[in-house]
């Protein structure tokens, strides 16, 4: 029991009850703070609970050692040691520490056209969220149109500076983005008929160029096609040594590259040779053969070839005709 502190003499009362010796004995002073204890024993929450009784009727073992409930009958924890309670009547009366400042963030929600605006929170301290609804307004006119954008302005189409007239773009799968190509259509005609070609009677050379025809430069690098072409020879047929012609469409010069082909049928009257298509090596639509680059002018050759034989033959212009279109290469690098 308290007594007056500091006085050199205290009368201490002595009852005796029964068998117990009850004496009042002088408080002392405060002692000095003691050493830190160690940490508390750790708790799983369980939550609330009705009341003691309740509690008590858990199907608790030894398991379920340092569970922890609040008794809201009673407003105490108690918590199970595995083998009986322990209970802190004190624990809710004291305020706890100071928690982290909350550090609220705001989000917008569009909500339904005519609703109404609504806010809440969402999530928990320190990281809420005050979430509010505003209501969606109606559809308003429709604005004017806007200027068109450029194409060469696209985030996927690739610099298309040196592109030529007529291009088109196509689609590269390797940098997803779409390059000036030529229009992939063929360009002409270009032709020459009747009297652009040379008419000649009693033809005794080995090889007689009868005709050419000139291409102006294209901006795109092409292989000029053989679209249709005719002229008339006479060649004798009697004799053993009567001469057997080829016709050949040539590109560049000559004896350049051969693109054209045509063969007469020995008759002394005239004989109608059709020109074809006609190259000496199997083609790709990346292959380079018989071709001609951008910007440059190309001239078409129409010759005549002995191949065997040494008498004389005739060509007729009358009818005769070339046609040529010009196909744009797939690869214009």
């Amino acid at each position: 029991m308290s007594d007056p502190i500091g006085l050199p003499y205290t009368v201490n009362p002595l009852e005796l009850a029964d068998r117990d010796a009850l004496i009042e004995v002088r408080e002392g002073p405060t002692g000095e703070m003691g050493p830190q204890g160690g940490p508390a024993w750790p708790w799983t929450w369980e939550g609330d609970i009705a009341d003691f009784a309740t509690l008590e009727g858990l199907p608790l073992t030894t398991a379920d050692a340092r569970k922890a409930w609040r008794v809201v009958a009673e407003n105490a924890i108690y918590v199970w040691t595995g083998l009986d309670w322990v209970r802190f009547l004190d624990a809710f009366l004291a305020p706890g520490r100071q928690g982290p400042a909350n550090e609220l963030t705001g989000a917008a929600v569009a909500g339904a056209v005519g609703s109404s605006a609504s806010a809440q929170f969402t999530g928990t301290a320190p990281g809420q969220v005050l979430e509010i609804t505003f209501p969606r307004g109606v559809t308003g006119p429709a604005g004017d149109p806007g200027v068109a954008g450029a194409i060469a302005d696209a985030e996927d189409v690739a610099d298309i500076s040196d592109a030529s007239d007529g291009s088109i773009l196509s689609w590269n799968s390797a940098d997803d983005l779409w390059y000036p190509v030529p229009a992939p259509k063929l360009a002409g005609p270009w032709s020459i008929a009747g009297s652009q070609f040379a008419a000649a009677s009693n033809v005794s050379a080995t090889e007689r160029t009868v005709a050419t025809m000139t291409i102006p430069a294209q901006s795109f690098a092409y292989r000029p096609i053989v679209i249709a072409g005719q002229i008339n020879i006479k060649a004798a047929t009697k004799a053993l040594d009567d001469p057997r012609l080829i016709v050949e469409v040539r590109l560049g010069s000559a004896s350049g590259p051969v693109i054209g082909f045509g063969m007469p049928i020995g008759a002394p009257n005239n004989t109608n040779v059709l020109l074809a298509p006609r190259w000496e090596q199997a083609l790709t639509p990346e292959s380079t053969h018989a071709t001609v680059a951008a910007n440059q002018t190309s001239t078409i050759y129409v010759v005549i070839t002995r191949v065997s034989g040494t008498k004389t033959y005739t060509v007729v212009n009358q009818g005769a005709q070339l046609m040529i279109m010009a196909q744009p290469l797939k690869d214009q690098s």
